[in-house]
Parts: structure tokens; C-alpha cells; sequence
């Protein structure tokens, strides 16, 4: 018996089972308990997709009323932070939008000017990198006023100052900042005479025009003629100015036709019809040669007097364009008013020279 027992044991640990009790039989036949701790080689472990999922405890649910107080201060704390970052934002974009304003432009700019303004506001914008939106800002600035030659130097002033060199940078700086067409125009203007003209900028500036090329050049052209007229000064004799001319990339004999159209005496008949030249063709013909306007005297005799002979009339001249207003002495309260700004550039009254002058 103890044979077959040993026998039993053995074939058990050649399957890998191994038995933890067995009867162990004496000689005499006695049988008594023996504890044989057997061990075989362990089973290779399951794949891991057969294995059972280790179960983990969760705890408490995220929503239920004990997580409430939790989730309501992590609900307050992520609006006040949207709030401060939403608050930042808008205080930037005026910053960067009173920017153009604060450039002094005209007869007073300076590009000294132009650095101690983008450095102050650079402060003010936490040093953040806006130097693109506060260049769009200055250029935006720029096209609002006339077309001269202190808007041009401005232009290329503002460029250095920023360090745009690309005329990729011009065109991007128009498309988010400048949308009126004919302030487009100016930029192109701007920067075709500084070499940062592009297909794209060109692209921006007839979209406004219906994409007729035609009707950009003669733009173009205008804006040329007008910045130079307005270098010549405001009194005949109009003299050449050829660093104005190569400035704004003008013919030669462009700027003659234009200096000749100044100096020449206006003609008289400019400004009458067809049938009104005949009819004077006709009576001079018939009654001779017709008086000046001047040798005739064209007072009313017969009206009452108005008390208003000696009126004065003011003359208001804005100082940075230029403007011209007429008022009669003692109208100025309504028409001219402290709040009063040039309805060519915007400034203020205070850039207007009040001259008397006695009315015609």
C-alpha cells in the first residue's frame, strides 16, 4: 500500500498538482499524518485581455451634494479668471486703438515722437509683443489725414520705427487695420513711393473699386498731384520742388504741366456754356465790346439799407490742413463752437487761426 501511495504522489507533482496531505503507511501498517509541502513551477499568467479587471474603489460621486461647495468655488474661481482674462483683452485693444490718435501728425511729427509714444504704450500693453496691432494702429492714423508730403515721411517714419521692412507687413497691417477704400488708396500710396508696395496691398486697395485697375491708377495719380500741389505753397508765383517731385515719383514734365495749370491766369470764360459764348459772341458783334465785371456796378439802388455794410466776416484756417471756414462776426457761437472740429482732418479748435477781415 505505501507502493501505491508513493506512486500517487509522484504522478501527482508530474501533472503539477501538488498535494498537501497524504497518509503515510508504516511497515507495521500503522498510518499516521505527514504534512509534504510539495511546491511545482506556477502556471504562466493569463494574457492581459483575459485578466480580471482590478477592482477600484471610487469613493464618493463626482456630482452629488457633498462635492457641491467643491464644485461651485472651482465653478467661481474658472469665471473670475475668464472674466480678468476678457477684462485684459478689451483694455489692450483701446490701448492699442488710442494709439494712432496719440502720434502727432503733420507740420509738429517727429520720428522722436513716434519712439517715446510706441515706448510709453509698450509700458502700458505689460511689454506683450503688440508691435504689429500698434503699427496697424499708427497706419491707420496716417490715412486719415490729406495726402502730403509730412503724411509720406510719416508713413516711412512709422516703418523704421517698427522695423517693418517686408511689404508683407504693410499688407497685413491694412487688412486688419484699414478698411475705408480711399484710405487703402493712401496706403498704397505710402508705400509704393518707399518700395513696400505688393500684389496683395494692390489686391486690398481695389476692392472697393469693383476691381477696375483703371480707376485705381487714376487715383493714384490724383493723390500725386495733390500731395505736390499742396508742396508749392499758397501764393503765385508756384516755383518747382524738385525734392518733392522725387519723393512722390514724379515726371519731370508731369510737374511742369502741373506748376504751368498754377501759374496760369484763369480763363474768364471757363466756367460758361456753349449757348452763353454765342449769346456774348453775338452782342459783342452787335453793340461792341462788353465792360469788365469790375467797371460795372452791380449795387442794388433801389434796396433798403440792411445796417450790415460794415459786417466782418471771420476767416478760419485750420493749421494742419489747411481748411478754410467763412463766418460772419458774431455767428461764430453757432457755427464755430468750442466743440468744433475740421471736417477735413478732425482737429480741434484750437489748431484753427482766426483772421478779420472785412466782408466783400
Amino acid at each position: 500500500m505505501m507502493r501505491t501511495a508513493l506512486w500517487a504522489s509522484a504522478v501527482a507533482v508530474a501533472a503539477g498538482f501538488a498535494p498537501t496531505t497524504r497518509r503515510a503507511t508504516s511497515l507495521r501498517g500503522a498510518q499516521r499524518p505527514t504534512q509534504l509541502q510539495m511546491s511545482a513551477a506556477p502556471p504562466p499568467p493569463p494574457p492581459p485581455e483575459l485578466a480580471a479587471p482590478v477592482a477600484v474603489s471610487s469613493g464618493r460621486a463626482l456630482l452629488s451634494w457633498g462635492n457641491a461647495p467643491y464644485l461651485a468655488g472651482a465653478a467661481f474661481v474658472g469665471y473670475r479668471g475668464y472674466k480678468t482674462v476678457s477684462n485684459i483683452k478689451d483694455k489692450q485693444a483701446k490701448l492699442i486703438d488710442e494709439f494712432g490718435g496719440k502720434l502727432k501728425l503733420g507740420k509738429k511729427q517727429s520720428k522722436a515722437q513716434f519712439e517715446a509714444t510706441k515706448k510709453l504704450y509698450g509700458k502700458k500693453l505689460m511689454f506683450l509683443p503688440r508691435g504689429p496691432a500698434l503699427f496697424a494702429s499708427g497706419l491707420k492714423a496716417i490715412c486719415t489725414k490729406k495726402v502730403s508730403i509730412n503724411s509720406l515721411n510719416a508713413f516711412r517714419d512709422l516703418c523704421d520705427v517698427f522695423g517693418v521692412t517686408k511689404a508683407d507687413q504693410v499688407a497685413s497691417a491694412v487688412e486688419s487695420a484699414v478698411s475705408q477704400t480711399n484710405a487703402r488708396g493712401k496706403a498704397l500710396f505710402y508705400a509704393s513711393r518707399s518700395g513696400l508696395s505688393s500684389p496683395r496691398l494692390t489686391n486690398l486697395a481695389l476692392e472697393g473699386l469693383d476691381g477696375k485697375k483703371e480707376f485705381l491708377q487714376a487715383t493714384q495719380d490724383g493723390y500725386a498731384q495733390q500731395a505736390y500741389i499742396a508742396a508749392l505753397g499758397k501764393s503765385k508765383p508756384y516755383t518747382a520742388n524738385a525734392q518733392a517731385v522725387q519723393a512722390l515719383g514724379l515726371d519731370a514734365g508731369e510737374a511742369q504741366l502741373i506748376l504751368d495749370d498754377l501759374n496760369a491766369e484763369p480763363d474768364p470764360d471757363a466756367d460758361k456754356e456753349e449757348w452763353q459764348k454765342e449769346l456774348e459772341a453775338k452782342v459783342v458783334e452787335e453793340t461792341g465790346a462788353l465792360p469788365d465785371a469790375d467797371e460795372v456796378d452791380m449795387t442794388d439802388k433801389f434796396a433798403p439799407p440792411s445796417g450790415k455794410e460794415d459786417e466782418m466776416m471771420l476767416t478760419c484756417e485750420c493749421e494742419e490742413c489747411g481748411y478754410t471756414l467763412f463766418i460772419a462776426a458774431g455767428r461764430e457761437g453757432k457755427f464755430f463752437g468750442d466743440s468744433y472740429k475740421c471736417p477735413e482732418c478732425g482737429a480741434p479748435k484750437s489748431k484753427f487761426k482766426i483772421d478779420e477781415a472785412p466782408s466783400a
